[in-house]
């Protein structure tokens, strides 16, 4: 009996719905794009759900292997896609960057979620990670040392591009062209993609750190 595809309806709103080759993205109302939004959160905590009651049901590890790595190459896919579509024109209306931001979040969990919980399936199927952590090869001497953490690191930096204090094509090139040349106290290489995600997944303590540590520079600049 064949098996039901439970990121579907993810696929099919990366690939087709929010694709302006396929669709016309443009005439999504506001209404239209905050109900998608409202969608796409509920369906990350239910595909989760699915999956583990889908793949606990199969008894053979290779089946087992097999869909575990089916459904972790398509996420890698729609992670794809999505990133190409956050530099489109129609992407720059708000609504529609806030559908992309959350279709990014969704997509990079259920990555996680895989990982976390299958890994073994996934290394033993030979899917090697296609993402190195940082694209761009720098040498360690020339990273700069930031004492914020990386989820900070990234709320500051969302902020500054929300506010267009830093100016680039997109959220995603901030991140990617900022992150290869940072590190942290416990981290030497950043994900520019994983800086970006957790960039929308704010926790207090790390909102408060940031908060506290603009109130320093302000302090200091006033004495300049």
């Amino acid at each position: 009996m064949a098996q039901e595809y439970l990121i579907a309806w993810l696929d099919n709103l990366v690939s087709i719905t929010l694709n302006p080759k396929k669709s016309g993205i443009q005439s999504i109302t506001k209404k239209q794009a905050e109900d998608l939004l409202l969608k796409i959160k509920e369906e990350t905590t239910s595909i989760q759900s699915r999956l583990k009651h889908q793949i606990y049901a199969l008894t053979r590890e290779k089946q087992i292997r097999l869909v575990v790595v089916n459904y972790h190459t398509s996420l890698l896919f729609l992670k794809d896609l999505i990133s190409d579509l956050q530099d489109e024109e129609h992407f720059q209306r708000e609504e529609l960057k806030k559908v992309l931001e959350q279709l990014s979040v969704t997509v990079q969990e259920l990555i996680l979620f895989l990982e976390k919980r299958f890994d073994h399936y996934i290394k033993s199927g030979s899917l090697l990670r296609r993402y190195p952590k940082a694209k761009v090869s720098i040498n360690a001497r020339d990273k700069i040392l930031c004492n914020l953490s990386t989820d900070q690191t990234a709320l500051f930096l969302r902020a500054a591009d929300e506010l267009r204090i830093i100016k680039a094509k997109s959220m995603r090139s901030v991140f990617k062209h900022i992150a290869p040349y940072l590190s942290t106290p416990h981290k030497k290489v950043i994900s520019f993609d994983a800086m970006r995600v957790n960039a929308y997944k704010a926790e207090e303590k790390d909102k408060e750190v940031v908060i506290s540590e603009l109130k320093r520079l302000i302090e200091k600049i006033k004495k300049y």
